[in-house]
This record gives structure tokens, sequence and C-alpha cells, in this order.
């Protein structure tokens, strides 16, 4: 009877392993001062990112989604709601503010606050990868930033 559960008990864990989807991984590329955003090679048009204070400042929006996570954006409170593509980190920023809350908790304070131009918030994206979780990379040379997911 136990050898008989025992195996039950393995082909089910087997069952859900191979169930589980696994995420292929993403590869996101931005340029400073272009508005192309590259994902897993296929471009696409984005409001530039900046450079500021040492600091590259992305357009959250478009980035985190092509990285599979989700924005969220509170008009009234001008807060910006970030969350991973598995749900299980989220950051909240506000604009022109240095405070975070980072999984409901305060977080650390930024070194740039995240702004809003022509309708689009930008943040610093080192911050923002680092608290869910992304790879990221930058090219000083020609300025770019590479973020896997």
């Amino acid at each position: 009877m136990l050898k008989m559960f025992r195996n039950f008990a393995l082909a089910m864990v087997a069952a859900v392993i191979m169930t589980t989807p696994v995420a292929a991984q993403t590869t996101v590329q931005l340029q400073i001062g272009s508005s192309e955003l590259v994902v897993d090679g296929v471009a696409q048009d984005i409001a530039e990112p900046l450079l500021i204070e040492g600091r590259a400042v992305v357009p959250l929006r478009q980035v985190i989604e092509a990285l599979g996570g989700s924005v969220l954006w509170n008009d009234n409170l001008r807060l910006i709601t970030i969350r991973d593509y598995l749900g299980e980190n989220e950051i909240i920023l506000k604009i022109n503010s240095l405070d975070s809350v980072v999984n409901a908790r305060t977080g650390p304070r930024l070194d740039v606050p995240p702004i809003l131009i022509d309708g689009v918030a930008k943040a610093p994206i080192s911050f923002v990868s680092a608290h869910l979780g992304f790879g990221i990379e930058w090219n000083d040379e020609v300025q770019t930033i590479t973020i896997t997911r």
C-alpha cells in the first residue's frame, strides 16, 4: 500500500512539473535619446528614454509590459503601480517624489523621481528592475540599456 501511494505521489509531482508553464526569457533594449524599443529583436516606437543625474529614466508602461508585467496609473494621486510578470512583486511610485513602496512596505528612496512628460510616466529603470528581479546592463559607450527577464 505504501509503495502504491509513493508511486501515485511521484506521478502527481511529475504531472505538476510537466504542466507548469516556464516563462521564456525576454530581452528589452533601449537607447538614451532613441524612440525605439527592441523586444526580442522586434522594434517598436516609444517615448525617448532620458538620462537624468546619471540615471536612465524610461517610459514605464511599454518597457514593463514588454517584460510581461503590468503598470497601473492613478491620475488623481499621480501614482504608478508596477507589478512583475508573476504578480509577486509590486512597486508604487509617485510622480516627482523620491519615496517608494515595495511589496506593501516603505521602500528605499530613489536617486531621481519619476516624471510625467506629455502624459508618459518615466522612472529610473535600474530601481524598478532591481525590485522586480529583472537583469539590467548599461553600456555607457553607446548609452544603451538591456533588460532581461
